[in-house]
C-alpha cells in the first residue's frame, strides 16, 4: 500500500498539543482557551492543529479522553468488576482538574453539536458495553444504563453535589448498581 501523499505526520506534535491543551484548560479555562494559544505554546503552526482537529471541541475531547476508550482497566474482569470500574473511573474522570475546567464549555458544545455528541457516545459506549453484554438486547441496554447512571452520578456529584461527593456516597452508588451484574 502506498503511503498517503504529503509529508508524514509528526507524532510528537499530537502528544505535545494534547498535553498543552490539558495544562491550558486548568490555567485559563474553556472560555480563554484557543487553538491559536495552544499552537503557540506547543510550538506548532495553527495549520498542524486544524489538520488534526476540526475545532476546539474536538481537540479538548481528544485531550481529555483520547481518541478511543482505554479498555485496559476492563481486562479480565467480570460484570461486577466492570460496574465497579465504570463507577470508579467515572468519578476519577470528573474529579480531574482539566476535565472540571472544560466541563461548562464542553457541555454547551456537546449540546450544540449533535454529531460530536453522538460520536462521543458511540465511540466510548460501544466498546465498553460490548465487554459487559452477552449480545442480548437486554444486556446491551443494561450496560448502557449503568454507564449513564455512573457517569451521570459522577458528573452531578462533581459539579453540583460536591459537598456530598464522598467515598461513602460513591460506595453507595456502586452498591445500588451492582445487582445489575447478577441478572
Amino acid at each position: 500500500m502506498a503511503p498517503p501523499p504529503g509529508r508524514p505526520r509528526e507524532p510528537r506534535i499530537d502528544t505535545e498539543v494534547l498535553a498543552v491543551t490539558r495544562e491550558m484548560l486548568v490555567e485559563v479555562g474553556w472560555e480563554r482557551l484557543s487553538m491559536r494559544g495552544i499552537a503557540a505554546r506547543a510550538g506548532v503552526g495553527r495549520a498542524a492543529l486544524t489538520r488534526r482537529w476540526s475545532g476546539k471541541e474536538h481537540l479538548v475531547l481528544d485531550a481529555l479522553l483520547g481518541s478511543a476508550p482505554d479498555l485496559e482497566p476492563y481486562d479480565g474482569i467480570d460484570r461486577r468488576g466492570w460496574i465497579e470500574w465504570v463507577v470508579t473511573g467515572s468519578a476519577e474522570l470528573f474529579a480531574r482538574p482539566d476535565v472540571r475546567a472544560a466541563l461548562p464549555g464542553l457541555l454547551t458544545a456537546l449540546r450544540d453539536h449533535e454529531d460530536l455528541r453522538n460520536a462521543l457516545w458511540r465511540t466510548f459506549s460501544g466498546p465498553s458495553t460490548a465487554l459487559f453484554s452477552d449480545g442480548t438486547d437486554r444486556d446491551a441496554l443494561d450496560a448502557r444504563a449503568v454507564l449513564v447512571m455512573a457517569a451521570g452520578a459522577a458528573l452531578f456529584g462533581s459539579l453540583i453535589a460536591a459537598e456530598d461527593d464522598t467515598p461513602a456516597l460513591r460506595a453507595r452508588i456502586l452498591e445500588l448498581l451492582l445487582p445489575v451484574a447478577d441478572r
